[in-house]
Formats: structure tokens, C-alpha cells, sequence
């Protein structure tokens, strides 16, 4: 009996439509990969000088140690991102605007010898002033990937950063299983599920997020894992397994990111949800004392795993995040820091961060038109009205009710660590703003109360299909308007903006191939590009057929 269970035919399906959205995740987490310019990830060249100090044996960077000598002789060769000529670096410093304006022969020339950098200059110190401000980071991901780098230190430099892209691609793509795990216990449908998950597998500011180097793939994994824990949590209140592995995951993450911090008071807030769902199911035995004992031990065990790295990082840099601009404001007490918040400009902040999470184009900060980022705005505004109609009718499942408040609960305390984010980068450089591709770390909750919140205003199955539809034209619009232009010179800045070249890249697609494969290490030829990028489309339109299909026929996954 349980094996007709097990391999029923709708359980099959279900698999197998798994199976296909994390090899869609692949396939266009590829794509990307080898789309982005080296150094283009949001601070992808010193997330890899990072790597590079712990690969050759000395430990995570400190805030003067300098870049590697291999990264700063690239940066001076290479084409930069567009934000990065505004930090102080040396020049000579080439964008991509400026690369594509020279020669054919001397933009050879250039890649030729970044090509033919001495290995060993990843392990030597850099002779100009170009200090590793990724020192702020936590020390996880830099000790587990250094070990992969370490294997691959003979290669050119080219090759380990597009290597070390794909490595991540693949690491995040565990988040595919645990997201549809977390929509299918919120929204109580494996249909619902399947196509929330689909959604964040479309997502282009994701993909442009996790295919580069740096430690936003492994924090993705454990909020993932974190939410899953956080859901066994609040259902199963005295189970020590549960609490224990969210405390294990939270100090892993809080090792990992210290955006993991803001979780720490989401997971008081989950006790206190624990307790009163306990008493509200009318379980004498739950009492407060209990709850509250295994939620002490849950953050006992992140504090036995994180705990060491973070009084260190408060003994040297005044903060307990490590953040730069957080730790130039040590002077300031928290309630001097706190005063200052009537006086930041919180629609800037707050338009940052949404604007940088919805597409941002990389470290050149490219963008769509305005009239996208006002529509997705309605959007995110009509989900949160959605969200808090219908917890005060409460007219959902209690259990239905309960998760979303805890995922809730874990996404709203990430918001104030942004929004805290915002208040120091304002009293430190006089800017309200903040960065908003961090949200993706909880993008298996921030999608679920996306669509748990329309649900109040759109038949579920007309509005998922909506969705996909929307975010898959989104991400082929952007890559084919703005980053495929831009990144082979058919486009550049003017007057700041990057206008779109739908047509220019239509028109030059062939020569498009050629100039992608100029810059990238000699693996990733024209034939390898145009069959990622056959492989993209086929992902991509493909996950959004299968929506279609499930959307029109329920019966096929319904279990």
C-alpha cells in the first residue's frame, strides 16, 4: 500500500515537474553566469579577493588588508562596471561604455594578458591602495568555497571566477525543492505550489543576485531551510528536533550573512505564535515556560556556532553587524543613532531597496522603464493590503493563518534590518538608501505572501498565470533590451540612464555571441554561449507553458 502511495501517478507528475523547474533553474542560472562581465556581480571582485586570502591559508581579510595583486592587475584590464569607477581605485579603470570603443586588436590585447596573469599573484598582496571592504563578511562560505578555489589554482583567472559562478548556480539551486516544500504547507495546494515556485525560478533580479561570486547562493539555502524549521516550529511547539535545527540554521546563517541577525527577534516572535497556536488548539500541556525554554536553546546553539565570530567583530569594529558604515558610527549609541531617524528620507530608502530588488541590472545598475517599476509597485502594494485584510477577517484556515504569520513575522524583522541599513548609510554618507537584492534571501516567503495577499483580490489560478506570464516578459526583456546590448558595447550610459536596444540586439544577435566571447575564458566559446542561451529560452518558456498547462488542468498534479 504504501508504494502504490508513493508512485500514484499524480506524486509522479509532481516529481517530475520538480525535476523540471531545478533543471530550469540550472539552465537559466547558466545563462546568466556566463552572460555577466567578470567583476559585474555586485562586488563580485572583492567577494573573490576574499576567497583568494582564505584559499591561500590567512584567514578571512581585515579592513586594511588589500585586494590580490591578480585582482587589481584585472581590474586595470578588464572592463569595470559602471559604479565601480566612482570608488577609490587607481585608475586606469575602463567601462564597459570605454572598452567597447577601443580597437578589436587592443580589447585582445587586454583580455590576452589578463589571460596570462601569474597564478600566483592570487596569493600576493596588491601594490595600490585597494582595501577588501568584504572583511565585513561573515566566515562560512569564504572557508567552504575556498577549498573548490584551492583545487582550481592553477587555472587562469577567467576560468575560476566563471567556475566559481556556476558553483553557486548550482549550490542555490537546493532552494527549488524547499520552496515548493514551504508554498505547498502555506497555500495548502500542490497546483498553487508548484507554480509559486515556478515564479521564483523566473525571477531575472535572482539570477542576476546568485550567478556571480559571493555568499548570497549558501544564505539563500539556509533562509530556505530556516523557513522550513521556523513552519515544523510553530506546528510541532515541543518538539526539541525542530527547535533545535532552527537554532542550528540560524547560527550557520548568522556565520554565513549578517543579515541573519534580524532573525534572531522573528524567532522570539515564533515562540510566542508556538505558545498561543498551542493554546488556541486547546493543548493543556503547552505552557510558556516550556516554549520558552526550547526557544533559549535554539538561540543558545546559534549563539555557540556564531557567537565567537560576532563578539570579535563588536571587540574590533564598534558594531556587531560589521558593516562599514555601521562601524565609521561606534561614536554613536544606538538611541544617538535612532534620533536620526526623523530626518532620513524614508520614500528614498524605500524605493532603493524595492527598486534594486525588483531588476537592477548588476553592478551598472541598468533599469527598465519607469512604467515597470510603478506596475510592480501597485502590485507588491495590493499584496500587502491583501495580506492584512485577510489576517484581521481571518476567514483562512487557522494552521493556513499561523504560517503565514511566521513567515511574516521573518520577512517584516529582515525589512527593519534594511531599514536600519537605510538610517546608517544616511548618518555615515548622508544617503537614504539601502540594497535591495539582500531580500532574495527570503524569497521562498516574500513569494508566498506575494501571492497569499493578491489572493484577496484575484482568483488564484488567473492570478498565478498572470504572474509567471509578467515576470518571464520582465526577465526576456531585460536580458534582451539591456544586458545583452550593454555588456557587447551596441549600448552605453547617456546622461545616465542605458536606453534599450530590443531591436539593436535582434538585428546584431550574431555579433552579440562573438563580443560575449571575447571577455570570457576560452571554455565558453561562441558555440557553448549560443547553446546556454538556446538552453535559457527553452527554460524559460517552458516553465511558463507548464504553468499554463497545470493552470488549465488542475487534475494533473492535484494528489
Amino acid at each position: 500500500m504504501l508504494a502504490e502511495t508513493l508512485f500514484r501517478r499524480p506524486t509522479r507528475r509532481i516529481t517530475a515537474v520538480l525535476v523540471f523547474l531545478w533543471l530550469a533553474f540550472v539552465a537559466r542560472g547558466l545563462w546568466y553566469s556566463a552572460l555577466m562581465p567578470a567583476w559585474e556581480g555586485y562586488d563580485e571582485p572583492f567577494h573573490f579577493a576574499a576567497l583568494q586570502h582564505v584559499a591561500s591559508g590567512r584567514g578571512m581579510p581585515h579592513s586594511d588588508t588589500p585586494v590580490s595583486l591578480e585582482v587589481q592587475n584585472s581590474l586595470h584590464l578588464l572592463p569595470v562596471p559602471w559604479e565601480l569607477q566612482f570608488q577609490r581605485i587607481p585608475q586606469p579603470l575602463t567601462t564597459h561604455d570605454d572598452f567597447w570603443k577601443l580597437s578589436a586588436a587592443e580589447r585582445k590585447q587586454r583580455v590576452d594578458a589578463v589571460r596570462a596573469l601569474p597564478p600566483e599573484q592570487g596569493s600576493q598582496p596588491a601594490t595600490e591602495p585597494i582595501q577588501n571592504y568584504e572583511s565585513q563578511q561573515a566566515p562560512l562560505y569564504y572557508g567552504l568555497v575556498a577549498i573548490p578555489l584551492g583545487w582550481m589554482s592553477a587555472l587562469p583567472l577567467l576560468s575560476r571566477v566563471y567556475f566559481l559562478r556556476m558553483f553557486n548556480v548550482l549550490l542555490a539551486s537546493a532552494a527549488v525543492p524547499l520552496a515548493y516544500w514551504i508554498a505547498r504547507r502555506v497555500l495548502r495546494g500542490d497546483r498553487q505550489a508548484i507554480e509559486v515556485t515556478a515564479i521564483i525560478v523566473l525571477l531575472p533580479e535572482l539570477m542576476i543576485n546568485l550567478a556571480r561570486v559571493g555568499n548570497e547562493s549558501l544564505a539563500l539555502i539556509l533562509y530556505s531551510v530556516l523557513f522550513v524549521a521556523a513552519l515544523q516550529v510553530a506546528k510541532q511547539g515541543m518538539s526539541w528536533r525542530w527547535w533545535i535545527l532552527l537554532g542550528g540554521t540560524l547560527g550557520v546563517g548568522q556565520a554565513t550573512k549578517a543579515y541573519f541577525l534580524t532573525a534572531t527577534p522573528a524567532v522570539i516572535v515564533l515562540a510566542g505564535i508556538s505558545f498561543w497556536s498551542a493554546r488556541d488548539a486547546g493543548t493543556r500541556n503547552y505552557a510558556i515556560s516550556a516554549i520558552a525554554a526550547r526557544c533559549c536553546a535554539a538561540l543558545a546553539v546559534a549563539a555557540a556556532i556564531a557567537g565567537r565570530w560576532y563578539a570579535q567583530v563588536h571587540a574590533t569594529s564598534g558594531s556587531w553587524s560589521g558593516q562599514g558604515d555601521d562601524a565609521a558610527l561606534r561614536h554613536l549609541s544606538l538611541l544617538q543613532k535612532l534620533s536620526a531617524v526623523p530626518h532620513v528620507n524614508w520614500k528614498s530608502g524605500a524605493l532603493s531597496v524595492l527598486i534594486s530588488h525588483i531588476w537592477f541590472g548588476g553592478w551598472s545598475f541598468l533599469r527598465v522603464p519607469l512604467a515597470i517599476y510603478v506596475t510592480a509597485l501597485l502590485v507588491i502594494a495590493l499584496a500587502i493590503s491583501g495580506v492584512v485584510i485577510k489576517l484581521y477577517r481571518l476567514h483562512s484556515a487557522v494552521d493556513e493563518i499561523r504560517d503565514v504569520r511566521v513567515l511574516a513575522a521573518f520577512y517584516m524583522c529582515f525589512w527593519v534590518g534594511l531599514a536600519y541599513h537605510v538610517l546608517i548609510t544616511f548618518l555615515h554618507q548622508g544617503v537614504s538608501a539601502s540594497t535591495g537584492w539582500y531580500l532574495y534571501a527570503t524569497v521562498a516567503a516574500e513569494a508566498v505572501l506575494l501571492v497569499w495577499g493578491l489572493e484577496a483580490f484575484f482568483p488564484m489560478r488567473v492570478m498565478l498565470s498572470s504572474l509567471t506570464i509578467a515576470v518571464a516578459g520582465l526577465d526576456l526583456y531585460g536580458m534582451h533590451a539591456l544586458l545583452m546590448p550593454y555588456y557587447t558595447g551596441l549600448t552605453a550610459h547617456h546622461n545616465g540612464p542605458v536606453s534599450p536596444a530590443l531591436l539593436q540586439t535582434i538585428r546584431h544577435l550574431p555579433e552579440i555571441f562573438s563580443r560575449l566571447s571575447e571577455a570570457r575564458p576560452a571554455s565558453l566559446g561562441d558555440p557553448v554561449l549560443v547553446s546556454w542561451w538556446v538552453g535559457y529560452w527553452v527554460a524559460t518558456v517552458g516553465v511558463v507553458l507548464m504553468v499554463m498547462i497545470i493552470s488549465r488542468n488542475p487534475s494533473f498534479v492535484d494528489t
